[in-house]
């Protein structure tokens, strides 16, 4: 069974039970120093006057984007600053964020969950990695984002898609 940051079931019919670990807050701007983000993933962004201590919460209320790739963290990343803080296209949570929330980028932070090839094994055993490792990152980045608008009332701010 895996389960989530909150202690939710998300799967069954594992044998073990693992926890499903985002890392911890880390500043924007300081967001290459984060581990296997050359791995897909889901993402998480946060305003933060002070960052909290301790794991990443999935439904924090300063949560403002809830992000998957299948790409690589680190060009999705790119492209979500680019579309934000340099006015391209490319991504459109970046988009919103330039037009809601562009002036906050001081006290941005993101937090990542990488599924790399061992952290996917590890889960599912008999899978083939190349042909639904996708669909798991989609599942978790969409039931995350169903948790927290059951919890908050609505998506967080830059999720409009």
């Amino acid at each position: 069974m895996l389960i989530d940051a909150g202690g939710d079931a998300l799967l069954s019919g594992q044998t073990e039970v693992t926890t499903l670990e985002f890392s911890n807050w880390i500043h924007w701007d300081n967001r290459d120093e984060l581990d296997e983000i050359q791995f897909p993933g889901i993402y998480l962004l946060a305003h933060f006057d002070c960052v909290p201590a301790g794991p990443t919460y999935p439904k924090d209320k300063n949560i403002i984007y809830n992000g998957e790739t299948c790409n690589t963290l680190k060009n999705r990343w790119r492209q979500f600053h680019r579309s934000a803080f340099e006015d391209k296209q490319g991504h459109s949570g970046g988009i919103t964020y330039r037009e809601h929330q562009r002036s906050k980028g001081k006290i941005l932070y993101v937090a990542a969950f990488p599924v790399s090839e061992i952290v996917y094994a590890s889960l599912f055993p008999e899978n083939d990695i190349e042909k639904t490792r996708h669909l798991f990152i989609r599942f978790i980045e969409r039931k995350l984002l169903w948790e927290y608008a059951l919890e908050h009332g609505e998506a967080p701010e830059c999720n409009r898609k």
